[in-house]
């Protein structure tokens, strides 16, 4: 940003000084960066406690909010394999969406409001990558999807990515997660000793934090090249330490900027939990809960929080002060975060 203004203030300078001058050297417009909105959204389905396997009103509301907010790249979470499969045919008939290409991973097996003799035999519960366009699969090692590791509860926690084909502008890779709920809000005491989660040097930071750096490693190289984003339920709060691998400001040290990034609240939020100045860039309307609960985030199973994400690396992006928002749904304990964006190509 800081270079766009210097830019933009050199220009401003050189046309009152000689605008004849400037009006020679301007270059050409094929040689000038292209900008392109893109829209995505990202929600936690909750499909398996919440809707208990619902494939009717969940998915038919799901599917209704996509097309009525035009969303070009989807990340779901917690979502049966029967429900994704009928979200994904019912947007494959909606106008615009003929084309929906699917990045899908299974994160849990066995979960019995899942199970469909046809569809889901299995039982599986899955995550993955919507998207209106052509979308190729990012391959990490031999598989489309990075294993997060640390399954002490039987929650295969994985990141899935996709490159996007954008009409007209460049490719974008998209990449949906899904980490673990911090194991000191859960008590670590109540879990099996498991020499990969006791050994592990991170652990006493919590298995979200452990996750977060592990994705962070794999996909912040990936902005030097193409445009990244990153969707999910990140099981955290803004302006806790395990998302400083993923914000660029506000004591962040990653590449990446949030979509919906301001709440009024959160001056009053961050010096409680914190004891430090109020940071307009790590904030974001709350994404987990209900209305009509408090917003003490210090009690995360008893208020309204924020722990659904997208982010954008800003060296190919940028995000406004009003790039983002939620929807409410009665479908799930989540909200949906929509996020509007320009890419840079």
């Amino acid at each position: 940003m800081r270079i766009t203004l210097v830019a933009l203030a050199a220009t401003a300078c050189a046309a009152l000084v000689a605008p004849i001058a400037a009006t020679a050297t301007e270059a050409p417009a094929a040689a000038r960066q292209q900008e392109t909105n893109v829209r995505m959204l990202d929600f936690n389905f909750a499909g398996n406690g919440f809707n208990g396997g619902s494939t009717g009103a969940p998915v038919t509301d799901a599917v209704r909010k996509v097309v009525d907010e035009q969303a070009e790249i989807v990340g779901l979470n917690e979502m049966c394999y029967t429900q994704w499969v009928a979200m994904r045919d019912q947007l494959k008939a909606e106008p615009g969406y003929e084309g929906l290409t699917e990045h899908v991973v299974v994160t849990n097996y066995n979960i019995p409001n899942c199970y469909d003799p046809v569809v889901n035999p299995g039982g599986w519960y899955v995550m993955g990558l919507f998207s209106k366009y052509d979308s190729d699969e990012v391959m990490f090692g031999d598989t489309p999807y990075l294993d997060l590791g640390y399954h002490y509860r039987q929650r295969y926690r994985k990141l899935v990515c996709g490159d996007v084909d954008i009409p007209g502008a460049t490719v974008v890779r998209a990449c949906v997660t899904h980490t673990e709920v911090p194991l000191p809000l859960i008590n670590e005491t109540s879990f099996p000793n498991d020499p990969d989660i006791a050994d592990d040097p991170l652990y006493g930071r919590s298995i979200n934090y452990a996750q977060a750096k592990v994705i962070a490693e794999a996909i912040t190289p990936m902005a030097d090249e193409l445009p990244v984003a990153l969707m999910g339920d990140l099981n955290e709060l803004p302006f806790l330490p395990s998302l400083d691998f993923f914000y660029r400001r506000c004591g962040g040290r990653g590449v990446f900027e949030e979509v919906d990034g301001r709440d009024p609240r959160w001056p009053v939020i961050r010096r409680f939990n914190l004891g430090t100045e109020a940071c307009p860039h790590r904030q974001g309307e709350w994404t987990m809960g209900a209305e009509g609960r408090p917003d003490v985030y210090d009690k995360p199973y008893e208020s309204n929080r924020k722990i659904d994400y997208i982010f954008v690396d800003t060296r190919h992006f940028v995000v406004g002060p009003e790039s983002g928002r939620v929807i409410s749904t009665p479908f799930s304990d989540h909200r949906i975060v929509v996020g509007d964006v320009t890419l840079k190509h």
